[in-house]
């Protein structure tokens, strides 16, 4: 079971509990800017921020082969579901059947080349580059490779774009629609997938972060005069977001990762609010044009995301109908008004909401993401349900403005900096009980 190791857990760790941090190591958090030592972590403990409880590191034991090994069995998996039928359909004495690369594959051939390749990038590119990366840093640990800077700075990158997980949930929303009037079936790369999507997410669970830059290089610490309890801010430091290094003020790129790093990311409320009006204006045509077309007998219906709702609503499918609205609708809506509000509140420094407001911002941004669940049902059925006018599904383009709606709300977050709500606090006056104590103030 883990555990949260806090400040007043430094002076009882052993120091060769730690797999790449020293007790008296000082970081930032990357939430709140708070300067802070990194507990001596056992493993399956975790140490998380005193004051916006952001989790800085999580110790995972055997930090080297267990990473690599998941990721190894993780691309072994999606090479098996690349090389087996993925699903079949059959319809009235007709069978369509399909490989996994269809799914992306089919929208190029229907004149959809951009969501053919971002469907691509987003299920099989993606992840499959995350999976090497980390099998490529992990093998570094013990041999030296090179260029593992620019490789572990790719892979956290692009970490949030791996929506496999999104897939296999919109997998189930299509057999739930699919199955009431044609017979599924299931070949043996829908379960390699299924397989790959489990070994994906558990190798980024038992990636140690932390760990894996020490191992790149040491983390360089400030001077012997800065104490933690305050702001890197006030004590003239600030933070690579790439590597987590604490790097002085006046030093234009990180000694480690050779990021150029600043004190706040340069207009963030700026590109924020920027990003979230081209958000706005691209959710009305996006709910507005169809983003599936359907051939059924003969018969062609255009589809919006509300009147497909609808439609699954009135055919009893409640679940898949909530599911699809709450991904489609309800979860963008929140989302741009709730980084609308964030941006309010940076902007006028509410010091009585910061902590409530951190906490919201980590929500929104893990949650946007499954916005996307919508446009790849519609690329896997159009994929699947080809049977020229007996039953076809073609994607329509309203797919493409949803999935830029989606992908503008996440660059959103991306671009927002959540140090700004807790700038200008009185941090002394603030400071958690065990930094007081553990400085002689209580």
């Amino acid at each position: 079971m883990n555990t949260t190791a806090t400040l007043s857990a430094c002076q009882t760790q052993e120091p060769d509990q730690i797999a790449a941090s020293r007790p008296d190591e000082l970081v930032l958090c990357p939430h709140c800017d708070l300067l802070q030592y990194l507990p001596a972590l056992a493993p399956g403990e975790q140490a998380h921020c005193l004051r916006c409880e952001h989790q800085l590191d999580a110790r995972q034991p055997n930090p080297i082969m267990r990473p690599a090994l998941y990721a190894a069995s993780a691309l072994l998996m999606l090479l098996l579901a690349n090389l087996f039928p993925f699903v079949s359909m059959a319809l009235a004495g007709n069978r369509s059947e399909i490989h996994f690369f269809d799914t992306s594959a089919v929208l190029f051939t229907e004149y959809q080349q951009v969501l053919s390749i971002l469907v691509w990038l987003f299920i099989q590119a993606v992840p499959a580059f995350c999976m090497l990366a980390i099998i490529y840093l992990k093998l570094g640990m013990r041999y030296q490779l090179p260029a593992r800077i620019w490789v572990a700075r790719v892979l956290f990158m692009l970490k949030p774009w791996s929506m496999v997980d999104i897939f296999l949930m919109g997998l189930l929303i299509s057999f739930v629609k699919l199955v009431a009037t044609a017979e599924i079936s299931l070949g043996m790369s829908f379960w390699a997938f299924c397989l790959f999507c489990l070994l994906h997410l558990r190798t980024f669970q038992v990636l140690d972060r932390h760990a894996l830059w020490a191992s790149i290089a040491p983390s360089p610490q400030p001077d012997a005069a800065v104490k933690a309890g305050s702001t890197g801010l006030d004590q003239q430091l600030k933070l690579c977001h790439c590597c987590t290094a604490v790097v002085p003020l006046t030093q234009r790129h990180c000694s480690r990762c050779h990021t150029e790093v600043t004190v706040r990311m340069p207009g963030s409320l700026q590109k924020t609010l920027a990003l979230l009006i081209t958000a706005c204006v691209l959710y009305i045509p996006a709910n507005m044009l169809p983003i599936m077309r359907t051939v059924s007998f003969g018969d062609v219906t255009d589809s919006t995301i509300i009147s497909g709702f609808i439609m699954m609503w009135q055919d009893g499918e409640y679940p898949v109908a909530i599911i699809i609205f709450l991904a489609s609708v309800v979860i963008p809506i929140i989302k741009i008004v709730l980084m609308f509000w964030l941006c309010y509140l940076a902007a006028k420094s509410k010091q009585t909401t910061a902590k409530y407001s951190g906490n919201v911002y980590r929500l929104v941004d893990w949650v946007g993401r499954w916005s996307m669940v919508d446009v790849l049902v519609v690329a896997f059925m159009a994929a699947l349900v080809r049977f020229g006018l007996l039953a076809s599904v073609y994607p329509g383009i309203g797919a493409l403005v949803f999935a830029a709606v989606v992908i503008t709300t996440m660059l959103a977050a991306v671009s927002f900096d959540p140090r700004l709500l807790w700038d200008n606090q009185q941090t002394e006056v603030d400071k958690p009980m065990q930094y007081r104590q553990a400085e002689g103030k209580v």
